[in-house]
């Protein structure tokens, strides 16, 4: 028993140290949702109201506004500017229009459920400067999970620096099981401007955040699959997925006992769980770019 309890010490440090997904910036990624934006509208209390909300809504990425750029591989995050020019939204001639804008671009993966990662990016340069207006811009750099139903935030963790460098931001999200929402990506927040041409040259000196990939990870990590299994908890069959080709996965119980040996050369592999008692299990998993270990649950 002693043996078997130091094996199983070892093996939960080996967990520890190669657990962690690296999700390196990709605005071309195709991971979940891909990018798409989300837009919550407030009222301005420059009008005298108190800010109230207003309804929230999917929102075309361009609109938020998020300019992306594929070839480098880049997001330009400015202040919306909504094309509308009904009273609701601004009034004629007045740069700050009649509403708080609350914009997100992100990637919702329901398959990070279950796993430990680290979202990465780097801020190539910071201006954006909304101190001339009655409400200044904030920012932040974000990873969620949401309630299957999306009625409350389970967990969250921010990055509401951004003055410019590369940044991790990790979240463990091993307690959550399949169902649950988790996004990541970016969130800006303030007044928007009027979109009448006369305001170019205003809306330009409010300056943008731009985002690129981190520069800091190895060439491993920023290559290494993100590995992600569903359903987690599951009864008869987990499927694991990975960007790169999976080459090898060792399934261990919680004692540090091997119970099944893979070699499926695929980036899309099933698990057969029906024979295996309920319980914890860890499955490591390797690629030629790298390897991360992934906590399953048996029903």
């Amino acid at each position: 028993m002693k043996q078997t309890y130091n094996f199983f010490i070892c093996f939960l440090a080996f967990i520890t140290m190669n657990a962690q997904n690296d999700i390196n910036l990709d605005v071309n990624s195709t991971n979940g949702t891909g990018w798409v934006g989300y837009m919550n509208v407030f009222d301005n209390p420059k009008d005298g109201s108190i800010g109230g909300y207003q309804f929230g809504s999917s929102w075309g990425v361009p609109d938020l506004v998020a300019v992306v750029d594929g070839g480098s591989n880049t997001v330009t995050l400015k202040p919306n500017r909504i094309g509308d020019t009904d009273i609701y939204w601004q009034s004629s001639g007045v740069l700050e229009g009649n509403k708080i804008m609350d914009a997100t671009f992100y990637i919702e993966d329901d398959a990070l459920a279950g796993t430990s990662f680290t979202f990465n990016a780097n801020i190539m340069g910071n201006t954006l400067d909304g101190s001339s207006l009655s409400i200044d811009y904030t920012y932040n750099a974000f990873i969620k999970v949401f309630a299957s139903d999306y009625s409350s935030v389970l967990a969250e963790v921010n990055n509401t620096v951004l003055n410019g460098g590369d940044f991790t931001l990790p979240m463990d999200a091993t307690s959550f099981v399949s169902g649950e929402h988790v996004q990541y990506g970016f969130e800006v927040i303030g007044p928007n401007i009027n979109s009448d041409s006369s305001f170019d040259s205003a809306y330009d000196n409010l300056g943008s955040i731009v985002v690129g990939a981190n520069t800091t990870l190895s060439i491993g990590d920023s290559t290494l699959a993100n590995f992600n299994v569903y359903p987690n908890p599951s009864r008869d069959k987990w499927n694991v997925k990975g960007g790169n080709e999976i080459l090898q996965i060792q399934l261990f119980d919680i004692l540090g006992k091997q119970v099944l040996n893979m070699n499926p050369n695929s980036s899309d592999v099933k698990i057969d769980a029906s024979v295996l008692p309920s319980g914890l299990y860890f499955a490591e998993v390797s690629t030629e770019k790298g390897s991360g270990t992934l906590k399953l649950i048996k029903k």
